[in-house]
């Protein structure tokens, strides 16, 4: 029964081994990336932030309340000296007692004050660039996952390939061997055999070690656990999809951000403009104060342990009258960064439609090329398996079967990189034509 057990036990190792690998789809992983990625929450913790500041910049609206109390002692008490003639004598010397103390309550609050309500909608605009910049972090994102994952896929396949290709020349350097086992063939020709053999098995390796690293840089982009194995879904790289983009949208966020930034600057300017207006403000305050010339006076009854209350309700006006020309100088300033901003936005905007005009063009072009270098993929197989097929005969030389073996080996990788040119462009074009989110839905 143990031995029963055992055996059952190395059977499924390698099973339970195979399926602790996850295979991610694109959508997964974007999916994955936006609910982790470290750099995107950072992002959402500062819209928090600007959400904060609009409820702060709104208390400055309300009432503002402070409770205070005072002691003080008195150690040499000051006297004030006033005109003493009502009492017949120069001067009255009046005497401050030694200990004071008084407790209350003040109150204040803005009637009116444009400065502060501007300050509430320049809050209001940084919560909205706030958003913004999420967005744009999340797009960036989203092109920097689909970027990683194509790469690893097209490395995926090149692995494939030079799998099968390793097992091609595996055959021809069996039969070679047995040819020259005969004395068909030459040492030379198994020695070249064996070369190229050997190169591949050094690009295979390579290949390998090159998707190691592509999927753990696509695991910490997207917070993925390090010490799980995932792997992709194989392209298909048969064909290559048709769309059609309406031109540069109109709603990127680069272009959604600069208008947020013109409109927050115009609101800085209404805001140095407001300094010159006068501001209202309520006050008030209630208190109580008591005074004696013996701290011990005050825990027992009499006219020195008496509080004294004090009720004030009163109207602040500020008018500006002259600042030394500093609002003069800030608006100067505003107005200069007004007009960079529209510069900046319109500079963008040609850049951006600039990258759309080339993205169109690349896309026809590896359009083009895809189709070219797949049908030169096809045609050197082709040509490679005819060979092969000669040189069994005897018919073609060892020359020519490797040749036509690195020519279709250079096809494949041409091929491969053309299509992933063209998946680049495409991911380019549709982030420019504002199609991106259709990759997360």
């Amino acid at each position: 029964m143990k031995r029963l057990l055992f055996i059952f036990s190395i059977f499924c190792l390698p099973i339970a081994k195979g399926n602790s690998q996850e295979t991610l789809t694109l959508e997964r992983c974007l999916q994955w990336g936006i609910e982790n990625n470290l750099s995107l929450q950072n992002r959402r913790n500062e819209i928090r932030k600007s959400q904060y500041g609009i409820s702060e910049n709104r208390a400055k609206l309300l009432p503002q309340i402070n409770g205070f109390a005072n002691f003080n002692d008195n150690l040499r008490p000051p006297v004030s000296v006033t005109d003493g003639s009502s009492y017949g004598v120069p001067y009255n010397v009046t005497h401050t007692l030694q200990y004071s103390a008084n407790a209350g309550v003040q109150l204040q609050m803005p009637l009116y004050n444009q400065t502060v309500y501007t300050a509430v909608s320049i809050a209001k605009t940084m919560d909205e660039i706030s958003r913004l910049s999420y967005g744009k972090a999340r797009e960036d994102l989203i092109m920097q996952i689909c970027k990683i994952y194509y790469l690893g896929q097209t490395t995926t396949e090149q692995i494939s390939l030079i799998k099968a290709n390793i097992a091609r020349l595996e055959e021809l350097r069996d039969i070679t061997q047995a040819f020259y086992d005969n004395d068909m063939a030459l040492d030379v020709d198994v020695k070249r055999v064996n070369i190229n053999l050997e190169n591949l098995q050094v690009q295979y390796d390579n290949a390998q070690a090159m998707l190691i690293q592509q999927l753990n840089m696509l695991k910490y982009i997207l917070d993925y656990p390090e010490e799980k194995e995932i792997a992709l879904v194989p392209a298909n790289t048969e064909t290559i999809s048709q769309d059609s983009f309406n031109g540069l949208s109109e709603d990127l966020y680069e272009l959604r951000m600069l208008q947020s930034q013109e409109r927050l600057a115009e609101q800085q300017k209404k805001i140095i403009n407001h300094g010159y207006i006068p501001s209202l403000s309520l006050s008030g305050s209630w208190m109580y104060s008591a005074y004696t010339d013996k701290g011990y006076h005050w825990f027992h009854s009499g006219p020195s342990n008496h509080w004294y209350d004090a009720l004030s309700l009163g109207l602040s006006l500020r008018v500006p009258i002259f600042d030394g020309l500093d609002k003069r100088y800030k608006k100067r300033k505003a107005l200069l960064d007004i007009e960079n901003i529209k510069l900046t936005q319109e500079d963008t905007r040609k850049n951006l439609q600039t990258q759309y005009l080339n993205a169109t063009s690349d896309l026809l072009n590896n359009q083009r090329n895809f189709k070219k270098q797949r049908d030169n993929y096809l045609l050197a197989e082709d040509v490679y398996e005819v060979t092969s097929d000669r040189y069994r005969e005897g018919i073609a030389s060892m020359t020519e079967v490797l040749q036509d073996e690195m020519r279709m080996s250079e096809a494949q990788n041409n091929y491969i990189s053309a299509h992933y040119n063209y998946r680049i462009t495409r991911l380019t074009l549709m982030k420019l034509s504002g199609q991106l989110d259709s990759l997360v839905k």
